[in-house]
């Protein structure tokens, strides 16, 4: 986890440091390889995310292969939420440990995932988000959850709306292994959402906007995807 030092008033204020940063890009070095020749993975759209300052990347979900997906396009460190559940299992917990994982419950983000999310932002940090809750059964967009919008609103953070396609063919969640070399997996990266931009919506108008970017990006990069 990221060192903390302790403040006046008792609370743990976060850091990253040099290590962090470090350690962030071996492991982005070793998911980018495989990902890139088994799984063909391409990415769109890296310049729309802003290179500092608080960012929501909010995408889709599809499958297990997402976050590394969506991570390993972009150079700047990302902040990935994990369930609880994937704790458990120790060896794993170690390595998404070592990345500074956000636990989260089962049924949503959690009190205390949010907590930690909207500090992370109010650090400058980007933090990917999957607004649908959980996998997809089949491949296809469900509603968002309307959580996210909070948060941003909260951070002043900018929103980048984010598509990936393929993954579900890949490795559907009715499965136990992935399949490689398939048709490849697509990320899209939108144009970002800035507080300028927001500021003056409702929530509810902010959040009809974000769902309906990430819907037009994934119907379109969806299209070589479908039979």
């Amino acid at each position: 986890m990221a060192e903390q030092e302790t403040k006046p008033s008792g609370r743990k204020q976060r850091h990253v440091t040099w290590k962090h940063e470090l350690w962030y890009h071996v492991c982005w070095s070793f998911c980018w390889l495989p990902l890139k020749v088994l799984f063909r993975v391409r990415h769109r759209g890296a310049r729309h995310v802003p290179k500092k300052g608080p960012v929501l990347v909010v995408s889709n979900h599809q499958s297990f292969l997402d976050p590394p997906a969506i991570g390993v396009g972009l150079w700047r460190r990302m902040n990935y939420l994990a369930r609880k559940q994937l704790f458990t299992f120790k060896p794993f917990a170690l390595l998404i440990a070592s990345v500074d994982a956000i636990p989260l419950d089962q049924d949503g983000i959690g009190f205390q995932g949010i907590k930690e999310t909207i500090r992370r932002l109010r650090n400058n940090e980007m933090v990917l988000i999957f607004p649908e809750g959980s996998r997809s059964f089949d491949g296809n967009m469900v509603p968002f959850r309307k959580g996210y919008i909070n948060i941003a609103v909260k951070t002043g953070a900018v929103i980048v709306p984010t598509a990936i396609a393929g993954a579900f063919q890949a490795f559907p969640r009715q499965k136990k292994y992935p399949s490689i070399f398939k048709k490849g997996l697509t990320v899209e990266y939108g144009a970002p959402i800035t507080p300028d931009d927001y500021r003056d919506m409702k929530e509810e108008e902010l959040h009809d906007l974000v769902e309906s970017r990430v819907k037009e990006i994934f119907e379109r990069i969806n299209k070589r995807y479908v039979k």
